[in-house]
């Protein structure tokens, strides 16, 4: 991760902590932050002069989290302080993790005088151990199967309940934890001192190694360690001191819990980092206005991934005086593991990638009218869109990454192989083709995609100079001869159709539809289907279809398309020989014609069809 962003999270994190005013707070994790932990049992002790007792289990409703001081570990590990989520079953949690926390409590950061009151309320907890575990079980019994909740503690003194937050010895052992987790790793320690940290850039007494969030290099694997291969020289690579440690925790539970996306299969983080001027606050209070106004919108919104929170089209609106990063991430265990990082994205990029989106949608909106008005679907795009063509599993093999570089230049603005994208589709066509379903959408948002990466000018051979501005409208289509339609859908789309070789096989694919049709009508089969060679052309092939279809034409005695025909046959002679196309070029192109074969409907065919009807 680039140093400006690890910036800009500590500086999130300073932010964020000063709202809650108090360093634990910071630190302390939310158990119900994900909506899943909704009440919590309290193990009830009783104080009277400094002297415990069991008094229950309470059952309550998980309001103020800060109060039970809850901070989590992975796998089996204890947590940082005796509360603790129930996971599989309530006595793997009590056994493992609450009263093995007492049994293992680092008392190196506390008093004399505390460790003994911790010792006390150890003694109490174990003595009544049994008792505790089935007044759990029955207070857990109150709640349904799939109500979680989670263990604590509570002391009545005086009349009044007091948690865990309410006694120094366990928030300096939270503290304590939460700074041996920055240099305590895979087994051992790094921690350098009289050293600069990389984060605020200052002389401090000790630097730690493990506090960047959501880091990229593996200190367990001695190519990572600048130092070496020593893991204790590991805090070179990074060294970040306690103050800038505590920020970036904090700014990285700030980020998780409020700028957290869903995208096709992944997540991404969204870091906000300021171009211009100082004031992060500013940041925070137009990120929370958003979230706020999208609760309170009941408004179709302008989105461009699947997640219903997404506010990027909310962030476009904003001016250039911050950027965005995405980081983008699959969790394995509850560890992040980063699969991209995008830096550097204004809002006036993201403007750009949404000008993009309503001006193609806008020029689709024929094919809506015209083309899918019996399906009851409209052409939008989103990065769903790409995603149908590079899917998490397509025959065993995954498309993740592909899928994510794409993603990756299509908002940074760097070029994308059409010939790549093309393939990928027709390998998708393909699959619906030869199992008998209808290659009319992906063939549609195939089309779809290479017009919002031509408006983005991000199609390497193409420029958007190509592109005519014409909007086809169905009213002047369908008002037009057949000849003008056919030569005003090739200029609206010209930077596609910028040789005679693909308005052949385009045209070629309407025509060839139109005869499946006549077939379905008559014999209620298409074996013409057979000639189509499973939709993988050629030069040769679609050269030789010409004539078989008009054969087929005549024996039905339906050859209405005589002057679409001669069109094609037109473009075929000015194509000349050894075309430049790609095979899975010209199938693209003839499936493309397949699928828009209503466009050009003729007035003769609509009155012979409707006679057969």
């Amino acid at each position: 991760m680039v140093i400006h962003v690890i910036e800009a999270v500590s500086r999130i994190g300073e932010m964020a902590k000063s709202d809650v005013g108090d360093l634990l707070d910071a630190i302390v994790e939310n158990p119900n932050s994900k909506g899943g932990y909704r009440h919590a049992l309290v193990v009830t002790l009783e104080e009277n002069d400094g002297k415990f007792s069991y008094r229950g289990v309470e059952l309550e409703e998980l309001k103020d989290y800060r109060r039970y001081l809850y901070k989590g570990k992975k796998g089996n590990a204890t947590d940082a302080t005796p509360t603790c989520k129930i996971a599989k079953d309530i006595e793997t949690t009590f056994n493992k993790k609450f009263l093995r926390w007492f049994e293992t409590a680092d008392h190196s950061s506390i008093s004399g005088e505390e460790t003994a009151t911790l010792e006390r309320m150890k003694d109490v907890i174990f003595s009544n151990k049994d008792k505790i575990f089935d007044d759990l079980k029955e207070k857990r019994s109150h709640l349904k199967s799939t109500e979680n909740c989670i263990i604590t503690i509570g002391v009545l003194k005086d009349g009044d309940m007091k948690y865990l937050a309410d006694y120094d010895v366990y928030r300096k052992i939270l503290l304590k934890k939460s700074c041996d987790r920055f240099f305590r790793k895979y087994g051992g320690e790094s921690r350098g001192t009289d050293a600069l940290c990389s984060v605020c850039r200052q002389q401090k007494d000790e630097v730690y190694a493990y506090a960047i969030p959501w880091p990229f290099h593996t200190f367990d694997k001695p190519g990572f360690i600048a130092g070496g291969f020593r893991q204790s020289n590991a805090w070179k690579n990074t060294p970040v001191c306690f103050d800038c440690a505590i920020n970036l925790d904090a700014g990285k539970k700030y980020i998780e819990e409020n700028l957290d996306f869903n995208f096709y299969g992944f997540r991404y983080l969204l870091i906000p980092n300021l171009v211009i001027g100082d004031d992060y606050q500013e940041i925070l209070d137009i990120l929370s206005g958003m979230k706020k106004e999208l609760k309170m919108s009941k408004e179709t919104r302008n989105r461009i991934t699947d997640d219903e929170d997404e506010i990027l089209d909310m962030v476009k609106d904003q001016k250039d005086f911050f950027s965005n990063s995405l980081l983008f991430y699959k969790k394995d265990n509850s560890a992040y593991r980063i699969l991209l990082h995008i830096d550097g994205i204004l809002p006036s990029r993201l403007r750009r990638l949404f000008d993009a989106k309503e001006k193609v949608e806008d020029a689709f909106s024929v094919y809506n009218e015209m083309v899918l008005s019996d399906n009851k679907i409209e052409m939008r795009y989103d990065f769903g869109v790409l995603r149908r063509f590079f899917p998490r599993e397509s025959g065993n093999v995954t498309h993740d990454k592909i899928f994510l570089e794409i993603v990756n230049r299509i908002f940074v603005g760097r070029a994308v192989d059409r010939h790549l994208l093309i393939s990928f589709m027709m390998n998708r066509i393909r699959d619906d083709f030869v199992h008998g379903r209808s290659t009319l959408i992906n063939t549609l948002n195939g089309f779809l995609l290479l017009h919002y990466l031509k408006e983005l000018n991000l199609l390497k051979d193409l420029e958007v100079s190509d592109m005519s501005g014409i909007v086809l409208r169905r009213e002047e289509l369908e008002a037009l001869p057949l000849e003008k339609r056919v030569e005003e859908f090739f200029e609206a789309n010209k930077a596609f159709f910028d040789t005679d070789a693909k308005k052949a096989t385009f045209l070629e694919g309407v025509l060839a539809q139109k005869l499946l049709n006549i077939q379905w009508v008559e014999k209620n089969a298409t074996p013409f289907y057979s000639k189509l060679h499973g939709l993988k052309m050629n030069e040769a092939l679609i050269k030789r279809l010409l004539p078989e279809i008009q054969n087929k034409l005549e024996e039905y005695g339906k050859n209405y398309y005589r002057e679409l025909e001669e069109i094609i046959a037109k473009h075929f002679v000015l194509s000349g020989q050894r075309w430049k196309e790609t095979d899975d070029e010209l199938s693209f192109y003839f499936v493309l014609g397949m699928n828009l074969h209503s466009i050009f409907k003729e007035k003769i065919e609509e009155e012979e069809m409707e006679g057969t009807a």
